[in-house]
């Protein structure tokens, strides 16, 4: 029987603890000014999935986003991944990709998506990413609505939405062009180019590329994986300061709050066209064919001979 939430997240102030479905696990850091500044490290723990986001990781993200947003001793969250990759993306494997179960089920802003993108949109307090490898898809666009944004030197940012026949996804048809300008947005966006960690650097993607932090155990509450030493950098130049996490809901209320609305009819935009993309069939035929082609290439390579030494 899983753990009321409530303890579960009572025991994430000392060391983490799986939430919920087991898709995400927590804990607490920092604190510093008098247990009013903790940060809550959410990592999505699928790591054999590549962290992909599921329906159950989604309703996960809900759960632990609506109490950090409830709870006053919580200033800001820290999002990270387990192993080696931050998150794929929306999971293939999801029913959202079934068409008949979407053409009977809710339209997309009521499913677990649709609700998580609306939940990054409207959050009040301090969202960050500590983004220790790859980022595809859904993540990708969630970055541009955290209020910071650190790579590690292996991560990447790839929104491959063309290839899929979706759209834009959590106001990434604004934030990047606000980002980054025109041209290379639609690089990201049209064509599909893939952001290394420099590069994200340069486009305002990020703020920081961490080049010291611990990768190699795949521990995301490591003591100096990346999200901790983001949690340090939180902890030690704000929430520690005199009215540190006062400032911080300040900070939210004047910068998040002035772009919410306008987030929130770009959001209904880009979701009612990707309602629409999945009813007519689009985004499934094209989801055919990638599997098609990607079975052709396997053939291929195991077809050709292979080279002796």
């Amino acid at each position: 029987m899983a753990k009321p939430f409530e303890k579960i997240f009572a025991e994430a102030t000392t060391t983490p603890s799986p939430h919920g479905r087991g898709t995400v696990s927590i804990c607490r850091r920092g604190g510093s000014n008098n247990n009013t500044g903790s940060i809550l490290v959410v990592a999505i723990n699928r790591p054999k999935a590549r962290n992909a986001l599921s329906d159950d990781t989604y309703e996960d993200l809900l759960e632990v986003l609506e109490r950090a947003k409830n709870d006053p001793s919580i200033a800001a969250v820290v999002w990270t991944g387990a192993g080696s990759y931050f998150c794929s993306g929306a999971d293939v494997k999801n029913k959202k990709f079934d068409l008949a179960s979407f053409q009977e089920g809710d339209p997309v802003l009521l499913q677990p998506n649709g609700r998580f993108m609306m939940a990054m949109v409207s959050f009040p307090k301090l969202i960050c990413a500590a983004v220790q490898g790859p980022t595809v898809g859904i993540a990708a666009s969630a970055l541009l609505q955290c209020d910071l944004v650190y790579f590690s030197q292996k991560a990447f940012f790839w929104a491959p939405f063309a290839r899929l026949s979706l759209v834009p996804e959590l106001t990434a048809s604004a934030t990047l062009i606000e980002t980054m300008g025109l041209s290379k947005a639609n690089e990201i966006l049209l064509l599909g180019k893939r952001v290394d960690a420099k590069t994200a650097l340069d486009w305002g993607i990020c703020s920081q590329v961490i080049t010291d932090c611990d990768l190699s155990s795949g521990d995301p509450f490591h003591p100096n994986s990346l999200a901790s030493r983001m949690c340090q950098d939180i902890d030690k130049r704000l929430l520690s300061l005199t009215n540190g996490p006062a400032t911080a809901q300040v900070f939210c209320t004047l910068v998040k709050g002035a772009r919410r609305s306008r987030m929130h009819q770009v959001l209904l935009r880009e979701l009612a066209v990707l309602d629409q993309r999945f009813r007519n069939g689009e985004v499934l035929e094209a989801a055919k064919q990638l599997v098609i082609g990607a079975q052709k290439k396997k053939k291929k390579e195991a077809r050709a001979p292979r080279s002796r030494l």
